[in-house]
């Protein structure tokens, strides 16, 4: 199949973004430290990360812009979640691709 008239699905496209946005370390230390906190960290929480804040702070943009991390607070006390059914969502969609993966190495033949 020519890869130059492959079309992808709005589900390949959102695991794609999804896994982009999580693919740097600091940002995956982001999300653990919330989900530590039971999905509800004070800003404060998460600059424990060893970064320096103004780092940090992009992170969390990029984050909340991508729909991965909500605000919730006012300006002096914020606290951030995870936007758990859009975690659910990507895991649903990741499992899937990793079973069929396992499917099509399971048909292989031995050699």
């Amino acid at each position: 199949m020519p890869y130059f008239n492959l079309k992808f699905s709005n589900t390949d496209n959102e695991l794609a973004n999804f896994a982009k946005a999580l693919a740097l370390p600091v940002r995956i230390a982001i999300v653990r430290i919330i989900i530590a906190n039971g999905n509800l960290a004070p800003k404060e929480s998460l600059y424990s990360i060893p970064f320096n804040q103004e780092t940090i702070t992009k992170h969390i943009a990029e984050l909340k812009r991508m729909g991965i991390l909500k605000a919730c607070g006012l300006r002096g006390s914020i606290k951030y979640s995870i936007d758990e059914r859009l975690f659910r969502q990507m895991a649903d969609g990741f499992a899937m691709l990793f079973e069929s993966i396992r499917r099509f190495e399971h048909d292989l033949p031995d050699y």
